[in-house]
C-alpha cells in the first residue's frame, strides 16, 4: 500500500490557541501581539481586526491607532502548548500514528483508514475527501478550526492544507507536478542554500527538482539533498510517531492579576472543562489533580488533589479546588496559572439490588474534602477494632 499522510494546520495558531481558551472573544476584534512596551507587535489578527489594518508586524501602538477598541492579548506559551496537545488528541483519535511538526501542525499517517470513510459512490471505492471532513468536524468540535491536506509526502501534504478550508486532495503520484509551480520559500531552504539557488537563477520547487541530484550533494551537502528529495516529491524522513503524554494540561496566562478567589475560580471551571472534554475522549478520569499559580511578581503556589477514584466531574473538581483553596490560600495575586490531570480508568460501581445506594466516589471525594476543610486533616476516619489487650 502506498504512503498516504494527512496534514493538520490550525491558520493564525497563537489566536487560534487564544479564542479556544476564551471563546467569548470569538466575533470580536482580538489581536496576540508579542513583546513589550513600545516593541509588542502583532503576530495575528481576528477577520475583523484586519479590515482595518491591523497586520501581522504592525506595532501594537499602531494597531490601536488603527481601532481604539482592539482587543489586545499577549502570546501566551501554556495556552499554545494544551491546543497543539489538543490537536495531536484529535488526530490521535483517528491512527496513533501521529507526528508533532510544529505549533499548530501535524502529520498522520492515514494508509488504512480510507476504508472506514467511504465516499457516495456505487463501487463504494474509498474516498479520502470523508477522512479530511471529519477531522475538520472533530477539530471545529474541539475549538480548533483547521485545515487538511492529503498527499503521499509531507511536503505536498503541508503545502495543500494551506490552500482551502475543504479538504485538498493530491492524487499518488503526482505530488512533484503540484509542488513543481510554487516558489522556493515552500521548501523553507535554509538562508545560505536559498542564497545559493538565487544565485543559480532557480525560482521555483519544479526548476530545483530538475537539477541532478549528485550535482547538488556536491555543492550543498547533505541538507541540499534533503531539500531536493523534498521539491521531487519524496519524503527524507519518514514520520515519526510522537508518545503520548502521561498526564493533560490546560492553562492560561492572565491580563490583569486577581487578588480575591471567586474570579480565578470562573477561569477555572472553564480549563477544567476543557481537560475533562479532553479525557473524555480517550475514555479516562482524573485521579489527581495538580495545580500551579503564577504569582505577582515571581512567586508560585503548587497544591495537588488526590481523589479517591477517576472522575470527569467538573463540578466535583471545581468544588474540591475551591475548598483546598480556601483552607490554603496563595497570600499573592495570581498572574497565571495550569492544571495537569493525572489520568486513570473510571471505576465501574457495583449496584446493590438488596441494601442501599453505595455513595458514589464523586460524593465521597466531596464530602470528605469538606470535613477536612471544617475539622482539619487527620481528624477524620472511621472507627476500627484496637489489637490490644486492654481490660
Amino acid at each position: 500500500m502506498k504512503n498516504r499522510l494527512a496534514c493538520i494546520r490550525a491558520p493564525l495558531f497563537p489566536l487560534a490557541a487564544r479564542l479556544r481558551s476564551e471563546p467569548e472573544l470569538v466575533g470580536e476584534a482580538v489581536a496576540i501581539f508579542e513583546g513589550n512596551s513600545h516593541n509588542a507587535r502583532v503576530v495575528a489578527a481576528t477577520r475583523l481586526a484586519r479590515q482595518t489594518g491591523v497586520r501581522p508586524g504592525t506595532t501594537l501602538t499602531q494597531a490601536r491607532a488603527l481601532m481604539p477598541r482592539l482587543i489586545a492579548r499577549a502570546r501566551d506559551p501554556e495556552c499554545e502548548n494544551t491546543a497543539h496537545e489538543t490537536l495531536l488528541e484529535v488526530a490521535e483519535a483517528l491512527t496513533p500514528r501521529v507526528e508533532s511538526y510544529e505549533k499548530g501542525v501535524a502529520f498522520l499517517d492515514i494508509r488504512g483508514l480510507q476504508r472506514h470513510f467511504r465516499g457516495d459512490s456505487p463501487d463504494g471505492e474509498p474516498h479520502e475527501l470523508n477522512l479530511g471532513n471529519a477531522l475538520l468536524r472533530n477539530l471545529d468540535r474541539a475549538g480548533l478550526p483547521s485545515r487538511v491536506g492529503i498527499a503521499s509526502n509531507k511536503l505536498a501534504a503541508h503545502v495543500a492544507a494551506g490552500l482551502a478550508h475543504t479538504p485538498t486532495i493530491v492524487t499518488a503520484g503526482e505530488e512533484a507536478d503540484f509542488l513543481a509551480p510554487l516558489p522556493l520559500q515552500r521548501l523553507s531552504p535554509q538562508i545560505e542554500i536559498a542564497e545559493t539557488l538565487w544565485q543559480w537563477g532557480i525560482r521555483s520547487i519544479g526548476e530545483f527538482a530538475k537539477i541532478s541530484a549528485a550535482d547538488v550533494g556536491s555543492r550543498l551537502g547533505e541538507t541540499g539533498l534533503d531539500l531536493h528529495a523534498a521539491a521531487r516529491g519524496l519524503d527524507p524522513q519518514p514520520l515519526i510517531p510522537r508518545q503520548p503524554p502521561p498526564s493533560f494540561r490546560e492553562g492560561l496566562s492572565l491580563e490583569w492579576p486577581l487578588v480575591t478567589l471567586e474570579p480565578f475560580l470562573f477561569l477555572a471551571r472553564a480549563a477544567l472543562d476543557r481537560l475533562c472534554q479532553r479525557l473524555e475522549s480517550r475514555g479516562l478520569g482524573c485521579q489527581k489533580l495538580d495545580l500551579v499559580l503564577r504569582l505577582d511578581p515571581d512567586g508560585r503556589h503548587e497544591r495537588s488533589i488526590t481523589l479517591p477514584s477517576p472522575t470527569r466531574d467538573v463540578k466535583t473538581l471545581l468544588t474540591l479546588l475551591r475548598l483546598d483553596l480556601d483552607a490554603h490560600a496563595p497570600g499573592a495575586p495570581v498572574i497565571g496559572f495550569s492544571l495537569q490531570a493525572h489520568p486513570d480508568r473510571p471505576r465501574s460501581a457495583q449496584v446493590s439490588i438488596f441494601g442501599p445506594a453505595t455513595l458514589s466516589p464523586e460524593k465521597l471525594a466531596t464530602t470528605l474534602a469538606r470535613l477536612f476543610a471544617l475539622l482539619g486533616a487527620g481528624r477524620i476516619g472511621s472507627p476500627r477494632t484496637a489489637d490490644g489487650y486492654r481490660p
